[in-house]
């Protein structure tokens, strides 16, 4: 049967994951976009010890992941109290990433949240796909269905957690607004994971056991890894950096929020467009068009100053649109190859994820402060080693991802 043939499983079924979804991107926003910014400007913890916190805890983070796939795999009857565990330490984890500044050092408080938020994080995004995994094989199919209702709940939730910052700020002050955040989350996280109460599912549980190496020996599954992680770089450092390029570059700090919400609205309503395009044409060469639009855009970005804010939000509408057939497609190729050990290789694909994510910050931060960049208060040079890192840097990147699926990768259509 072809995916596009395949009925996959009813839409009610993909309701209670899709709000799952949305819960783990309204704890991802601020994890991996807020919290240098806010560690920086609010607490005035240095660029250098940041980025060297934050890639420690992010490499801890991805060096788990595979073991964290692995007890998914052989744990597969207590996936109920392996999420509800997990989903405790994420918010326990965010509670302490985010209390308000003068609640002790924040160097330790950063990395022992991070840390606790990561495990948790990291823990029910694998069940999550693995989740995916299990009803499309159950339902013979339906990978890209599965995928688009996962990642518009994302989306959604990212949305949510673009607006919620300025809301917060303007009702609590900006020293508390992330404190609001994280009991908002907490409740968030209560009510998604009751809406999931006894309908886990586990990819174990349905296919053929495997280990992690031959999990790994499914065609196409190696390639699509590397291809994975490639692409994933320009939009951890763009992540990583975008705060820093709004209040630097542009001199619009206050459009933040807007930008982001703009940016993951677009991503929302381009992911089913995507997805329709994959229908027709496969999933390979609508990835590959996605792809394709975020490159000029990466250049038009370099070439922005004080006050370009109205282009800035162009830029963000198509590069959002260009992350939702990333988002929506890759996991899906991916799943489709993958043939028993589903948490395995989930596991090693949010590796490689998170392990580009480390390198952004580890990287581009201590980098810019070497180069002269402050921020708040950046010279001539610091604003250009800024705009190149932001801007350049992500180009550079996704050109050298675009052959590697062009060449390296030939899509399996059948399940």
């Amino acid at each position: 049967m072809t995916e596009a043939g395949a009925a996959g499983p009813p839409q009610h079924e993909l309701l209670a994951p899709a709000a799952v979804a949305a819960m783990l991107a309204f704890a991802g926003l601020p994890l991996y976009i807020h919290a240098p910014r806010y560690y920086a400007d609010e607490i005035g913890v240095g660029l250098a010890t940041l980025g060297v916190v934050l890639l420690g805890a992010r490499a801890l983070d991805s060096l788990q992941d595979p073991l964290i796939g692995h007890l998914a795999d052989r744990l597969p009857l207590r996936r109920e109290t392996w999420v509800l565990a997990s989903g405790a330490l994420l918010c326990i984890g965010f509670a302490l990433l985010f209390a308000p500044p003068d609640w002790g050092e924040p160097v330790p408080r950063l990395a022992a949240g991070l840390i606790a938020a990561f495990t948790g994080f990291s823990a029910l995004q694998i069940a999550l796909l693995d989740h995916g995994l299990a009803q499309a094989t159950a339902a013979g199919g339906g990978h890209t269905q599965i995928a688009l209702w996962r990642e518009a709940g994302g989306l959604a939730g990212i949305c949510l957690a673009a607006a919620a910052p300025s809301v917060l700020e303007l009702s609590l002050g900006s020293a508390f607004a992330y404190s609001g955040y994280a009991v908002a989350f907490a409740a968030m996280t209560f009510i998604a994971l009751g809406g999931m109460r006894s309908r886990w599912l586990a990819s174990g549980g349905s296919l053929p056991s495997a280990g992690f190496v031959p999990a790994l020996r499914a065609p196409g599954v190696k390639p699509l890894l590397a291809f994975g992680f490639v692409n994933t770089l320009p939009t951890a450092v763009t992540s990583t950096l975008v705060l820093f390029f709004l209040a630097d570059i542009l001199e619009a700090e206050a459009h933040g929020g807007p930008v982001l919400l703009a940016f993951f609205a677009a991503a929302a309503f381009a992911a089913p467009c995507w997805a329709r395009l994959a229908a027709g044409i496969g999933r390979k060469a609508a990835l590959a068009s996605g792809m394709a639009l975020s490159i000029p855009v990466f250049v038009w970005a370099h070439v922005l100053g004080p006050g370009d804010i109205a282009a800035f939000y162009v830029i963000a509408a198509a590069s959002g649109a260009a992350l939702g057939a990333d988002m929506t497609l890759a996991p899906a190729m991916l799943a489709a190859s993958i043939r028993g050990g589903g948490g395995q290789v989930f596991a090693l694909w949010t590796f490689l994820q998170k392990s580009a994510l480390a390198l952004a910050a580890g990287v581009a931060l201590p980098l810019l402060d070497l180069a002269g960049y402050e921020p708040g208060v950046p010279s001539d040079q610091g604003r250009m080693a800024l705009s190149a890192a932001y801007a350049l840097v992500p180009c550079t990147l996704k050109l050298a991802a675009l052959p590697m699926l062009l060449f390296l990768i030939n899509e399996r259509t059948k399940r």
